[in-house]
């Protein structure tokens, strides 16, 4: 085996796995949508109810497990990707400003909220409340991650629905 042929047995490898993390995250995505809406959903038809059980704290900490996951599979994602520069052209260009800037901000921020609002929920004595926290800062938490994944539809950055 020469020394060019493990190079591109070296680049093959990097490039699958990069697939497989695209992927992954990408079809991650749906699965983290369905439980943030599962959760909202979950509180609006227990806000008049005076309980909060066991299933409400599970569907709450469900969805903000995988939205964690996502989160480490997205910064894997941010330290290889060729979608992620750091470079003078970066802001001028719409796809590398998106993802190096845009797309992890928002994300971060929305995740950061997720995780906030099931904290105080979970301190909250009153249980109706609680529903209250969970709808608030799941649901504005749901609004950001939809501004910010980068649908084929609203943004020409690459990206495609898998």
């Amino acid at each position: 085996m020469n020394k060019y042929s493990t190079c591109f047995s070296v680049y093959l490898t990097k490039k699958i796995e990069m697939k497989g993390l695209i992927a992954a995250h990408s079809g991650l995505r749906y699965i983290v949508l369905a439980l943030l809406v599962i959760a909202i959903f979950n509180a609006i038809a227990n806000l008049k109810s005076n309980k909060y059980e066991k299933k409400d704290k599970m569907i709450n900490l469900f969805a903000m497990i995988f939205l964690h996951i996502q989160l480490l599979l997205g910064l894997a994602l941010y330290f290889i990707s060729p979608k992620v520069q750091f470079v003078k052209e970066t802001m001028s260009e719409t796809t590398l400003r998106f993802f190096t800037v845009e797309h992890i901000l928002l994300m971060l921020i929305a995740i950061t909220l997720v995780t906030l609002g099931r904290k105080k929920a979970e301190n909250q004595t009153d249980l109706v409340k609680r529903h209250k926290l969970i709808l608030r800062y799941y649901g504005l938490g749901l609004i950001i991650i939809f501004i910010a994944i980068p649908w084929p539809f609203i943004y020409n950055v690459g990206a495609g629905y898998f």
